[in-house]
């Protein structure tokens, strides 16, 4: 067997890249990371020459050299370590809620009113305009360290400065959001490493971790005094150290309550209200039975001061809040409810302790929530609350279970509970609630590690035994994992075709990635290096997630905040996106960027109505549902966005038997036909599509497709192949790219918008899904062709509008461009202005020569004897006339008579 590659190898990953481009690039003293963009922004920019390659690489080395924080340079919240913004700007707003833990307790809690309480009784020290405070001893985040697992870790300082004028807002894919300073730095993944990234360049569809495992503490009871005061309720405990400070009655109260205890009428380490004899133990259980209530509670529950009722139909729920309230000898009233669509069944448990402390605990301004105190409970209280709650307020459906609520904060609370069991979930809204979505692969976990109970418990079971836990992953892809996939199978001798689509793609499905690490384990003779950093990503506590959009907002308070954690330094919201609080990195914006037409040569686009701009691109607005969710939005992108057979899987040939081989990736095939009834069904569709472009016919063994030339042919063979290449199997052809992003509208509400690489204006326009109303293009032809001349004035006009406005010429007043408009369309057709359109067909030949070829025009007038009437000003200014305008226009006669004098 040969030596396994370990070398990084970019003429085998680019294309454009030589041997002389890659000796200038590594000659350079930048990280991997950084060469890594130097090769992408090459490959980006194809044709790029040795010289202009080294100009690229300086660059870069000589801004990185110049901003490079050294190992053991200070590092941190003030250390003001970023390029471009000072570190004081690394921060996150005061709203935003975190995970935090202090002395075994755990808490999510908005990061300002911590910083804020923390800075009103701590030291406080001032540098750069940034309050930093030294943070209590015991209090610790979960981190995500290098190995892309979670830990708790100390958290070490905490500080806040004023806001700035703009926050960035991310939305992920499944719909979890974080805002930050364009500043603050955040986490990504690149060649099997975390690394940090500043949020100003973040891009749509990069990728950021999310909480998927979360360990607890394992606290096994809550202290009541903790939210109901002393002062207010009898606790029994106190009734024997011979105090009354904290009693809430007299001696006479007092006396009597201790008479009560010694006769067993009420009971040690319990407590009460100040009128009755219904209380709760001191120290309130965590199990899982006190957790099905509570979760009871948070789907089907209401309360008043006196009682808390929990409404469901189920029996085996309701024999489960039964034994709640038996456990703790509470009262039950029982009666059926016509109020709603149907008729329900009320379990009403009596007990104002009861009532008072789920008050305080599960509700927030008036909305539910899930307790404090839940996520650091045991975890036999966190699977009771969960199945009850799902039981309750969820549903199974025919893909993932779901959940929904009007209160954000319980949506959050429960999806970060579900990480205490691995279970990963996704976010969406329907009208004015919030849904939870856990996706079917992590359903069978769910129904193992949770569970439902009743009729929903059957269907879950029903639904979780359907799932093939080895099948497609498209929920969880690991990304960017560089060369050691493809490596590491080739020092085993596994077939590149199995490795090449992730590979190329640089996403794999952890459930695939896991098959794979185990096939190269046991064909390798010896263990390939590589597979060390693809076990740690397999085993990672992290689910990685693309960025949905990016929208630039203002900041509501007056205040944004950051922790400085040990370690990698990142921290956690409440919603689980993993942020980061240094930029140990530089700003390389720009490296690797995407040309867009714009300013000067944008505007001679338009001027001169070129058919085909340079970066042509649509703005498609969506209709109805596919606006408002990301998963029907999704199902037009790919109506749209041109689906190749490279992006599908690998294709291999077969010289001795004269055959290509497709292997297809099941994952993208789900991916990208979301309403297929099956993958079996889309590879059928995919086989059916190669047999009508190319002619031949096809064999396909689930998602292996073959085929071959009518007679043997090595030259038919590779023709074959570049014919398959060019096939479109989804979308339309001229757009290779859709970027989806989350806009505010003019009426203040969020829909998704589509944004396209290349053009095809009026194909769009008949998808299902598009508004046809509001979508449009750069293409003023395009628009032209299926609007008309009046659509197309109105282009003319907005994109020359918005082209000045983005070089800060907004003051540009906007009938100079309606006049161009209306010269270049005012014949019925879009006409240039050049000596191909407008210039070039004016009355006048001296005119016509002034602008361009003089003598050609000069030449063919002669031939045609034209004749110039010289009416306009540039032929009277050749020929050395008055323009016939102000006095030019004015003729004075004077006459040989001069008058008569006095004596006539």
């Amino acid at each position: 067997m040969t030596d396994t590659p370990t070398e990084y190898d970019p003429m085998n990953r680019y294309g454009t890249v030589d041997t002389d481009i890659a000796a200038v690039v590594e000659d350079t003293d930048l990280p991997r990371r950084l060469k890594t963009r130097v090769y992408e922004a090459i490959e980006d920019r194809d044709g790029v020459t040795i010289e202009q390659a080294d100009d690229i690489a300086k660059a870069v080395e000589s801004r990185y050299l110049d901003t490079r924080v050294d190992p053991l340079d200070p590092v941190g919240t003030v250390s003001a370590q970023s390029i471009g913004e000072p570190g004081t700007q690394m921060s996150i707003p005061g709203d935003e809620r975190v995970i935090v833990r202090r002395d075994g307790e755990t808490d999510v809690t908005e990061i300002g009113s911590l910083v804020d309480g923390l800075t009103s009784v701590r030291e406080t020290t001032t540098v750069e305009g940034h309050e930093v405070i030294s943070a209590p001893e015991g209090m610790e985040v979960p981190s995500l360290r290098a190995d892309e697992r979670v830990e708790w870790k100390p958290l070490e300082q905490v500080s806040r400065h004023e806001a700035p004028d703009e926050l960035l807002r991310f939305e992920l894919e499944s719909g979890r959001t974080i805002r930050a300073t364009k500043a603050h730095s955040f986490v990504t993944r690149e060649d099997n490493e975390i690394i940090p990234v500043e949020g100003s360049n973040l891009d749509d569809g990069d990728w950021l971790p999310v909480v998927r495992s979360l360990d607890g503490d394992e606290q096994d009871s809550v202290d009541l005094r903790e939210y109901l005061p002393a002062s207010d309720y009898w606790y029994t405990s106190t009734l024997t150290d011979g105090g009354t400070a904290t009693l809430p009655g007299g001696e006479d109260q007092i006396r009597n309550k201790r008479q009560a205890l010694e006769a067993g009428e009420i009971e040690e380490h319990a407590v009460y209200p100040v009128q009755g004899t219904v209380g709760l133990p001191e120290q309130f259980p965590l199990d899982e039975e006190t957790g099905f209530f509570v979760g009871a509670f948070l789907a089907e529950g209401n309360l008043t001061d006196h009682y808390v009722s929990i409404s469901n139909v189920d029996e085996t729920f309701q024999n489960r809040v039964r034994a709640f309230a038996e456990r703790f000898d509470l009262s039950v009233n029982e009666y059926e409810n016509d109020s709603g669509f149907a008729t329900g069944y009320d379990v009403r448990v009596n007990g104002t302790v009861l009532a008072d402390f789920l008050r305080e605990v599960c509700t927030v301004d008036g909305e539910k929530a899930v307790p404090d105190f839940a996520f650091g409970a045991t975890s036999s209280f966190v699977r009771g609350l969960l199945s009850a709650y799902f039981s309750g307020d969820g549903n199974v459906g025919k893909n993932a279970v779901r959940a929904s609520s009007t209160s954000d904060e319980l949506i959050d609370g429960v999806t970060l509970l579900l990480a205490r069991f691995d279970i990963y979930a996704t976010f969406g809204t329907q009208e004015d609630s919030k849904t939870l979505r856990v996706p079917k692969k992590f359903v069978p976990a769910f129904a193992d590690r949770i569970g439902m109970v009743g009729e929903r418990g059957n269907e879950l079971e029903d639904l979780a035994a359907d799932v093939d836990t080895d099948g497609p992953d498209t929920t969880d892809q690991l990304p960017n994992f560089g060369d050691s996939l493809k490596q590491a199978a080739e020092a085993a001798g596994i077939p590149s075709r199995q490795v090449n689509s992730a590979h190329k793609r640089q996403r794999v499905g952890r459930n695939r990635l896991v098959s794979l690490v185990e096939q190269i384990d046991q064909a390798a003779e010896e263990r390939p290096p590589q597979l060390d950093a693809l076990e740690r990503a397999v085993d990672g506590d992290v689910v990685w997630e693309r960025i949905e959009s990016i929208q630039t907002v203002e900041p509501e308070g007056e205040y944004v905040y950051d922790f400085s954690v040990a370690g990698l330094e990142t921290f956690t919201t409440a919603q689980g996106v993993v942020t980061h609080n240094t930029m140990n990195t530089f700003h390389y914006a720009g490296v690797a960027e995407i040309d867009v037409t714009q300013g000067l040569p944008r505007l001679i686009e338009l001027v001169d109505a070129r058919k085909e701009p340079d970066t042509p691109m649509m703005t498609v607005h969506l209709d109805g549902e596919y606006a408002t969710e990301r998963e029907r939005a999704h199902e037009v992108v790919w109506k749209i966005e041109a689906t190749r057979i490279l992006a599908l899987g690998d294709i291999s040939t077969n010289v001795a038997d004269m055959a290509v081989q497709i292997n297809l990736n099941p994952d993208t095939l789900e991916e990208r036909w979301p309403t297929a009834d099956s993958v079996d069904a889309v590879a059928e569709e995919i086989a059916n599509t190669i047999e009508s472009q190319l002619g031949v016919e096809t064999q396909r063994t689930e998602t292996v497709i073959q085929f071959g030339p009518e007679e043997p042919s090595y030259r038919d063979l590779l023709q074959l192949v570049e014919e398959l290449r060019e096939i479109v199997f989804k979308g339309i052809e001229e757009v290779s790219r859709v970027v989806i992003r989350k806009e505010e509208m003019d009426d203040g509400e969020e829909e998704f918008i589509l944004y396209t690489e290349g053009s095809a204006f009026g194909d769009v326009l008949s998808i299902e899904g598009v508004d046809a109303s509001r979508t449009t293009c750069n293409n003023i032809h395009e628009i032209y062709s299926n609007l008309g001349v009046e659509a197309a004035r109105e282009a003319i006009i907005d994109e020359t509008m918005n082209t000045l406005e983005e070089q800060g010429l907004d003051d540009v007043n906007v009938r100079h461009l309606m006049l161009v408009a209306d010269i270049m369309t005012n014949n019925g057709v879009i006409e240039s202005i050049g000596r191909h359109g407008i210039s070039g067909s004016k009355d006048s030949v001296l005119a016509r020569a002034a602008f361009e070829v003089t003598v050609s025009h000069l030449l063919d007038a002669a031939i045609h004897g034209e004749i110039d009437a010289l009416d306009g000003v540039t032929e009277n200014v050749i020929v050395g006339k008055p323009i016939k305008l102000g006095t030019g226009d004015v003729n004075l006669r004077m006459g040989s008579h001069t008058g008569g004098g006095a004596a006539d």
